[in-house]
């Protein structure tokens, strides 16, 4: 028996190790094109690129692993009943919960883990994410500023550099600033470069003019220098948001908020975040027992049911989704926090009783060629 529940714990945890590698894969290179920009045009380095990649890791994993997790039993325990390998193991004298077992098992240490990547890794990583953002947007500002187009920065402000050389050091700026409501401001340089040090990047510019129109008379008032400097504290991403989201704050955080006034505003999200964070991994055993209906629920064939198959694909599908959605409607209204927990659990009773009730059907179910 113990040789059994090896292979079955083997072939069930090769196939979602795979597909979820596979998923991952995916989602994760889409991504990382958003930060490829960033080191081609913006000359961060290699290294930073790649942290930054493995630190988006834990967060696609979170929503990732439970569909791997049905996809990979669907797939083998299905494999195993076209071969008759399920039929062997019948015969010589293992019933529905035997067979179910390794599918439980690995399904229990699948969900342990992904307590842990969701409850801790996950926000972990994305708090040193938004860390490691914040340093390569201040001092990697500049691959931003594009050469020889129109950098749009915030709604209020434009950049054209005529040239470029190497991340920080430009030529030929065109500024146009209308931050100010009451005037509007147009700067022209010959050179420029970046300054990141402390606080927001800056944009210092040399040898050149300003011109300033008074809208009520419109008027022009010109001003030539030799430098200026441009507060760029409204470049495309590089503010520094004071406020940690909630998808970001560890647990103790999320049940406790801080006394900041940002926080005490958010607490209601705050709480549907901790408990989406329990609720989600739940859904590995539930998927588990989709699996299981699907594959030994009802008759054999050798010609295979893909109706069943498609059905429990939805299903599964259609739960991702509910549990989303109830995970939003919790963030505005907390009092539908417990409806959270419902699916999930629901289904994990419902999947005992029908392998209770089971019991020797899989032996006497008929066969149809």
């Amino acid at each position: 028996m113990m040789l059994l529940t090896r292979y079955l714990l083997r072939q069930e945890s090769m196939a979602i190790l795979l597909i979820t590698i596979v998923i991952t894969g995916a989602v994760w290179f889409s991504q990382s094109l958003r930060l490829l920009e960033l080191v081609v045009e913006g000359g961060a380095p290699l290294l930073v690129f790649f942290e930054m990649m493995l630190l988006v890791l834990p967060s696609f994993l979170v929503p990732i692993i439970p569909i791997s997790l049905f996809l990979g039993l669907l797939f083998i325990m299905q494999k195993l009943l076209q071969d008759q390998e399920w039929i062997v193991m019948q015969g010589i004298g293992l019933g529905p919960f035997q067979l179910a077992r390794p599918a439980l098992l690995l399904a229990a240490g699948v969900m342990v883990l992904h307590w842990g990547i969701s409850i801790d890794l996950a926000p972990s990583a994305q708090r040193e994410l938004r860390f490691q953002r914040r340093l390569v947007q201040t001092d990697y500002a500049g691959a931003l500023l594009r050469e020889g187009t129109f950098n749009a920065i915030g709604s209020n402000m434009t950049i054209y550099v005529r040239e470029r050389k190497g991340s920080n050091l430009f030529h030929g700026i065109l500024i146009h600033d209308t931050r100010d409501t009451a005037k509007s401001m147009t700067l022209t340089a010959e050179s420029g470069f970046l300054v990141s040090e402390t606080g927001p990047p800056r944009l210092v510019i040399q040898k050149g003019t300003r011109q300033e129109r008074d809208p009520q008379t419109g008027k022009i008032s010109w001003l030539i220098f030799d430098q200026y400097i441009v507060d760029l504290a409204m470049l495309k991403g590089a503010q520094d948001d004071a406020f940690i989201k909630a998808y970001e704050r560890p647990m103790s955080e999320l049940f406790n908020p801080p006394p900041d006034a940002d926080s005490q505003n958010s607490k209601h999200e705050f709480l549907a975040e901790a408990h989406e964070r329990i609720v989600f991994p739940l859904y590995n055993m539930a998927f588990a027992f989709v699996a299981l209906v699907v594959v030994l629920g009802g008759e054999f064939s050798r010609r295979g049911r893909p109706r069943r198959y498609i059905a429990g694909v939805l299903i599964a599908i259609a739960l991702q989704s509910l549990a989303l959605a109830l995970a939003n409607l919790a963030a505005k209204e907390n009092m539908l926090i417990p409806i959270m927990y419902l699916p999930p659990l629901g289904l994990i009773i419902l999947g005992i009783i029908w392998l209770v009730r089971l019991r020797g059907n899989l032996q006497r179910a008929p066969y149809v060629n």
